[in-house]
C-alpha cells in the first residue's frame, strides 16, 4: 500500500512540474507578443460644416482594428479585451468599446492578428474632444456650434483631432497594457 501511495505521489509531482513547465515556457514567450499599429477611422468623413453638424447631432462613429503581433512559437487565445478612448490631454473617458468579442480569438504563432474595434462618441463627448484638441474654441457651446456651423468650420484643422487608447488585452494569464495616442485624420 505504501508503494502505491509513493507512485501516485511521484506521478502527481511529475504532472505538476509538467504543467508548471508549460506555463513557464508560455509566460517566457509572452515578451514576444507586441502591440502593432492601430487603424481607426471615422465612419463619416468631415468634408463640410454640414458633416460637422451631423456628427455633433448624432455622435462620432469610429471603426478599425488593433494589430497584435505574435513572434513566439506558441499560439495564445485572448481571454479578455478592453480598450477605451480617452481625450489626449485630460484623459477623460470619451467612448467605450462597443463591439464585444463573441468568438475566442487565437493569436497564431509567428503571425499578426487584427482585432476589430468600434466606438461611438456621443454628442457631449464629441464636443469636449473637439474643444480639447483645439478645433472649436473653449467658450463655444453645443447650441452655437449646431446653429452657426459656418462660423466654426473655417478654423477647423482635422489633423489636430486625436484620441488616447487605454486598456489591456489578456491572453492566457498574460497581460498586455495599451496606452497610446492616435490621430484620427492624417
Amino acid at each position: 500500500m505504501l508503494k502505491l501511495k509513493n507512485i501516485i505521489l511521484i506521478g502527481v509531482v511529475i504532472l505538476t512540474f509538467g504543467i508548471a513547465w508549460k506555463f513557464y515556457k508560455k509566460y517566457k514567450d509572452s515578451d514576444k507578443l507586441k502591440i502593432g499599429s492601430t487603424s481607426l477611422k471615422p465612419k463619416q468623413q468631415i468634408t463640410s460644416f454640414n458633416d460637422l453638424v451631423s456628427i455633433l447631432k448624432s455622435g462620432l462613429l469610429l471603426e478599425g482594428f488593433i494589430e497584435i503581433r505574435n513572434f513566439s512559437s506558441r499560439d495564445y487565445s485572448i481571454k479578455q479585451l478592453s480598450i477605451d478612448c480617452f481625450s489626449p490631454k485630460t484623459e477623460k473617458l470619451i467612448a467605450e468599446q462597443t463591439n464585444i468579442l463573441q468568438n475566442k480569438l487565437i493569436l497564431a504563432k509567428k503571425q499578426t492578428t487584427n482585432i476589430p474595434l468600434e466606438y461611438k462618441i456621443d454628442i457631449v463627448n464629441a464636443l469636449a474632444l473637439f474643444k480639447e484638441c483645439g478645433l472649436i474654441p473653449e467658450d463655444a457651446n453645443l447650441i452655437d456650434v449646431i446653429t452657426h456651423p459656418a462660423q466654426y468650420w473655417s478654423g477647423i484643422d482635422l489633423k489636430k483631432l486625436k484620441v488616447k487608447f487605454k486598456g489591456f488585452i489578456q491572453a492566457e494569464g498574460i497581460h498586455l497594457d495599451i496606452n497610446e495616442d492616435y490621430a484620427l485624420y492624417e
